[in-house]
């Protein structure tokens, strides 16, 4: 399977997404500012967007559509989440939310938060 990629605008409210789950711990950590970083570069877009504006859930399932797009979104966030070896509940109510907007049911979430935490 090829990686799925974003565009411009997809990318900018993916980065927001992944920074809302990053900060709902409590801090961006330098871990996860780097990956914050690296998806903006590999998407083509301005460094610290996520800066900008808060998560607008709404907002995202509006720029990201196709299912396979909507699934990759929830594997970033759970990858971030889980960057910090802590899935903390905050992160996993912020992930529920970004999955409930992006029409992700629960049995996926959880097929997802599973290989995600797979080591790799």
């Amino acid at each position: 399977m090829s990686p799925v990629t974003f565009e411009p605008a997809e990318a900018h409210e993916v980065v927001r997404a992944l920074a809302a789950v990053a900060a709902a711990d409590g801090a961006i950590l330098s871990r996860e500012e780097s990956v914050l970083e690296a998806f903006a570069i590999a998407h083509g877009i301005g460094g610290h967007v996520w800066l900008a504006a808060p998560l607008d859930e709404l907002a995202l399932a509006r720029a990201v559509t196709p299912p396979e797009k909507r699934r990759e979104v929830v594997r970033l966030c759970l990858e971030m989440a889980h960057s910090d070896r802590e899935y903390a509940a905050s992160e996993q109510q912020m992930i529920a939310r970004i999955a409930r907007a992006l029409e992700i049911g629960e049995a996926e979430l959880r097929t997802l938060t599973a290989e995600t935490k797979r080591p790799r």
